[in-house]
């Protein structure tokens, strides 16, 4: 068998078991990096390039999905979710570093059972990059089935642990979301008759504010126009509205009632349309007053890979996917508002994604002089990571946006992701029994250990620290631990997507504060 076919025996094998499903858990793509150790095992090479290749696209999906959030929420958040995500890392770090002292495990391995119980592949890359040691992905291999295992029985264990039950949790949560009871659109028609609206204009009216409903067409006699705020009502007037039940029963109210007449409007649209607009970004749904300004409800937003379902509370980040629904003309305003839609660089993202690996690759290879140290560079995984960042960030230039789609970025995320366990796997594979019997139970007690402490003290943080909602706790130490399958296995328990809110906010955090930690613990 060639490398090359090899690698793809691996891939498919590997994905085969990653998506086996017990009581609801799965390894994911986790399941390459096992196959791979036994490919590497009974003796399969795999050039060195496929490692490298796979490292460079996977950080850089990573830091251009990040990259719109995490300056912010930076700057914003560094007191809550910041610390939050401090306190889990920087105790993981810490008990590796005590646990390989009393252990006498070797740097390398004790750095790979720390990412491995930390279930982080941006850590594992970091590692790699700094020691050129296998036995950091025989230690990440070791830790990694129960830091996947151990993170979701242990989400499911801290409502018990806590007295709280979650679906009770979830209910209070919603109940105080502004947008609590604005869950559909209906569209109606009304003919104007209150003698108190004729001869006014719909601003004068000041109808979305007053109803919550919003006018989108006007028609008198044959003639349909676009409701625009300086139209003049008349009595006669038919009017085409949008809105909750609620609010067009006070529409109705207020100018007169309903009455069943075909008007020339293609009723509501659902638009995809991504945040553009600096002004829009870091502000909260509640303060933007999107339902009664413009007419529209947001039913998802898409950050990062994750889907979640928008409250008054969500904060809006640059290059977040906003899903709206309402009358075309509304969401026409409400595109103008976001921003400019911009077209992507070479339209399939590959031009931007090659100009940032380049300038990535440029910027790991600068020598920087440390005092007393001599000088480091950043690397494969430091200046990628850092280029991605920047350039998700600043988002695009002019009319053309630097960030691929999302989709685009996760499919990278994650061919590169297999591309790089593969190469490690391999690579480890040839001493990861030896290890295993050398070391024995020692390395899964410190993995064991390392996944569950940190995220127990989170939870403390959190909640009895910052005084977060439940829900938001929950969420919060997810993302804190990087760990995806930890919040699948959180909404599936919940019932709702409400929980990714928290975790998209904290994870960039801890997703660069690990790749930190991971690199430290592996040079001294």
């Amino acid at each position: 068998m060639t490398s090359l076919q090899a690698l793809f025996v691996i891939a498919g094998v590997g994905y085969i078991i990653g998506s086996l499903t017990v009581k609801e858990m799965q390894l994911g793509a986790s399941g390459v990096l096992l196959v791979a150790l036994l490919f590497g095992h009974i003796g399969y090479e795999l050039p060195p390039i496929i490692r490298d290749l796979g490292l460079v696209l996977f950080i850089v999906s990573v830091g251009l999905i990040s990259g719109p959030s995490f300056f912010r929420n930076l700057k914003r958040n560094a007191l809550s979710y910041g610390v939050i995500a401090v306190a889990i890392i920087v105790s993981a770090t810490v008990l590796a570093l005590a646990l390989r002292t009393v252990f006498g495990i070797p740097r390398e391995l004790a750095t790979g059972i720390f990412t491995g119980a930390l279930t982080t592949t941006p850590g594992l890359a970091a590692a790699l990059e700094v020691t050129d040691n296998p036995n950091v992905s025989v230690g990440y291999g070791i830790a990694y089935p129960f830091g996947v295992i151990g993170k979701v029985l242990l989400i499911q264990a801290i409502p018990i642990l806590a007295g709280k039950n979650l679906k009770e949790e979830v209910a209070k949560y919603k109940s105080k979301k502004p947008f609590a009871g604005k869950s559909s659109l209906i569209v109606r028609e009304f003919i104007v008759d209150n003698p108190e609206v004729d001869r006014k204009t719909l601003a004068e009216l000041d109808v979305a504010s007053r109803t919550g409903a919003v006018v989108s067409r006007v028609m008198r006699g044959k003639h349909i126009v676009a409701a625009l705020g300086d139209t003049l009502l008349l009595q006669g007037d038919y009017v085409r509205a949008v809105g909750t039940q609620e609010s067009l029963m006070r529409l109705g109210e207020l100018i007169g009632p309903v009455v069943k007449l075909s008007m020339d409007e293609p009723g509501l649209e659902v638009r995809d349309l991504t945040v553009e607009s600096n002004e829009v970004a870091g502000r909260r749904l509640q303060e933007l007053d999107v339902y009664e300004k413009y007419g529209v409800i947001l039913t998802r937003i898409m950050r990062m890979g994750i889907e979640f379902t928008p409250s008054g509370k969500t904060v809006l980040e640059l290059k977040d996917v906003v899903r709206a629904v309402g009358p075309k003309f509304a969401l026409d305003r409400f595109q103008e508002f976001l921003g400019i839609q911009r077209r992507i660089l070479g339209n399939t993202g590959l031009v931007p994604l090659s100009l940032v690996i380049s300038l990535g690759i440029f910027i790991g290879r600068l020598q920087i002089p440390v005092p007393g140290i001599g000088s480091v560079s950043l690397g494969l995984t430091g200046g990628p990571l850092l280029a991605s960042l920047m350039i998700g960030h600043i988002g695009s230039v002019g009319p053309w946006s630097l960030r691929p789609s999302g989709q685009f970025l996760g499919n990278t995320r994650e061919f590169g992701l297999m591309l790089f366990l593969a190469g490690a796997g391999v690579s480890a594979g040839h001493g990861f029994v030896e290890t295993v019997s050398k070391y024995g139970w020692i390395l899964f007690f410190m993995g064991a250990i390392i996944t569950l402490f940190p995220m127990l003290l989170g939870f403390v943080v959190a909640h009895k620290g910052f005084k977060l909602d439940f829900i938001d706790t929950m969420g919060c130490i997810c993302g804190g631990t990087t760990s995806t399958p930890a919040l699948g296995a959180l909404i599936s328990a919940a019932g709702t997507d409400e929980v990714a809110t928290p975790y998209a906010a904290i994870y960039p955090f801890a997703m660069v504060l690990v790749v930190i930690a991971s690199s430290v613990l592996a040079m001294f």
